[in-house]
């Protein structure tokens, strides 16, 4: 044998054992193909939340499909929520829904299938559910005994809104009086609504809170206060015509108006009582319908050129006063400190021109030595020279006093309208003393009045701080701070040269024009 078939016969050889252990190994493989399943999406829909998955290859067979869900990361089907499908027909698409997931959770989820024995998993994927959103809201108030509570929903969730309202009470925790809940039913957008409470009490304190409910859960706002103060109240009409320029003050328990203008001088006079609301028409003609008003103690006094009168409640007449020693003038400003009134400022004119002065003059209504008594027996009263007010001279200047100082603020004069804010301390020496030995006063310039400058304010004071009136803004001084503080609107229309008093720590303001002449009356519940 030659050497070349010796090798011919050891290749076939080794080939054909090299075939023989191939066959034998092909008969050990197992050839079976594996299942494949994909996590796809998600949908979120009224109270549920859909999950879309696909089966890509089945397999040999799926005994169990569906998703693992949990609301942390690794879910499973020995983890969290199994949402199962059984057995499956076939590959594709396939979904499940998921329910009572709750609001403002996030969730971790993946499709799953179930093969021989063994499960396999798609990708994990995560979403949220949108939460149920509700907030309170600042309260309105509206008048003096009522208020408007707001809310919102911010946020639908996924679930319908069923009820929506408020809660409130006298107690900071209003939610545990389900006897004043407010409900105003379903909701379908997320919006704000309001509720009015009426009956309210002045300077109670309330407590309201938000809330919105679905099956689920429902959801509450912050707790939040509301206090009647304040605030602007219309309140019976002036039973008088319609006017404006009146005199008005307040004595004791009942405010009063005097005369003013329409298409004339009116000189009627009225009383006015809060509780109850009622005027009372004192004199029909007569009575002091000009000039500038104010108050030394329980009695009232008009100022008009050179003529002062004094109207006494206790016997409801108007008496002549010593008359006015100064330069007789118009639109003065005044006021009154203790037992003693003041005039000052004020105009003339001399022929050619309107002259402004600057000169104050104090009155002493119990003096009954230098002028004698008048037709009551009581004392006519006496003028002394004081101080010169050192700001311009004005017309129409507002006057008001405060404990043992007194004020005055704005007016014009033929250039200018003033928004400056007078002191006048009635017991400084700084000038030196008056004819009759007394400290003659002085003055001192406080912070500018940051409202609207000019003619036609109104002031009144209600524990110790002053409030300014005009067209429809309101400000509060406080003498201690030398500030101002806003206040309320005035809701009702702007008006030029109205009437205003306080009477028990509340204020009131009517009357007026613009355009045509007013009798409406409005009432001011300053904060405690």
């Amino acid at each position: 044998m030659n050497r070349r078939s010796y090798y011919s016969r050891v290749l076939i050889a080794f080939c054909s054992l090299l075939i023989l252990i191939f066959i034998n190994t092909c008969q050990e493989i197992d050839l079976t193909r594996e299942a494949l399943i994909q996590t796809n999406s998600h949908s979120i829909g009224d109270a549920a939340i859909t999950l879309t998955g696909t089966i890509i290859d089945m397999g040999e067979g799926i005994s169990d499909y569906g998703f693992a869900v949990s609301n942390t990361p690794g879910p499973s089907i020995t983890y969290g929520t199994v949402l199962r499908l059984g057995s499956a027909a076939g590959t594709g698409q396939f979904t499940c829904n998921l329910s009572d997931a709750g609001g403002g959770l996030n969730f971790y989820f993946r499709a799953f299938a179930t093969t021989g024995g063994e499960t396999i998993y798609g990708e994990i994927k995560t979403f949220s559910t949108p939460d149920l959103i509700v907030s309170t809201q600042t309260a309105i108030i509206r008048t003096n005994s009522t208020a408007v509570m707001n809310g919102a929903i911010n946020g639908l969730g996924f679930e319908s809104v069923t009820n929506h309202g408020f809660y409130w009470a006298d107690d900071p925790d209003p939610q545990n009086f389900p006897e004043n809940k407010i409900s105003l039913g379903v909701a379908v957008d997320a919006a704000s609504f309001n509720y009015t409470l009426t009956g309210l009490t002045p300077y109670a304190d309330y407590y309201f809170v938000a809330f919105a409910e679905n099956d689920s859960e429902t959801k509450f706002g912050d707790v939040r206060n509301l206090k009647i103060e304040n605030v602007w109240t219309q309140i019976a009409n002036f039973v008088g015509s319609a006017r404006f320029k009146a005199l008005a003050f307040s004595l004791g328990e009942f405010g009063y108006i005097t005369g003013g203008e329409d298409a004339g001088s009116i000189d009627d006079f009225y009383q006015f009582s809060p509780d109850p609301e009622e005027w009372i028409l004192l004199s029909s003609a007569g009575s002091q319908g000009n000039g500038t008003a104010f108050t030394i103690g329980n009695k009232a006094y008009v100022f008009d050129a050179m003529h002062l009168h004094e109207f006494d409640p206790d016997n409801g007449t108007w008496v002549g006063k010593t008359n006015f020693p100064g330069t007789p003038r118009y639109e003065v400003f005044a006021f009154g400190i203790g037992n003693r009134g003041y005039v000052g400022s004020g105009k003339y004119y001399d022929g050619t021109t309107d002259v402004y002065l600057y000169d104050l003059w104090e009155f002493d209504p119990q003096d009954e030595i230098t002028n004698g008594t008048d037709i009551n027996g009581d004392p006519m009263g006496s003028w002394t020279q004081k101080a010169d007010f050192q700001g311009a001279g004005r017309v129409f200047g507002e006057g008001f006093s405060i404990t043992t100082y007194a004020y005055i603020c704005c007016g014009e004069d033929n250039s200018s309208e003033f928004y400056d804010l007078w002191q006048y301390d009635p017991f400084s020496t700084d000038n030196g003393t008056d004819a009759n030995g007394n400290p003659m006063g002085a003055w001192s310039q406080k912070t500018d009045y940051p409202g609207p400058p000019g003619i036609g304010v109104v002031s009144f004071v209600i524990r110790n701080k002053a409030y300014i009136f005009k067209d429809n803004d309101l400000w509060q001084y406080n003498p201690v701070t030398d500030s101002w503080i806003k206040m309320a609107d005035f809701p009702g229309q702007s008006r030029y040269m109205p009437a205003g008093f306080a009477i028990n720590n509340i204020g009131y303001v009517g009357t007026g024009a613009y355009g045509v002449y007013m009798n409406d009356f409005w009432e001011y519940l300053p904060y405690q």
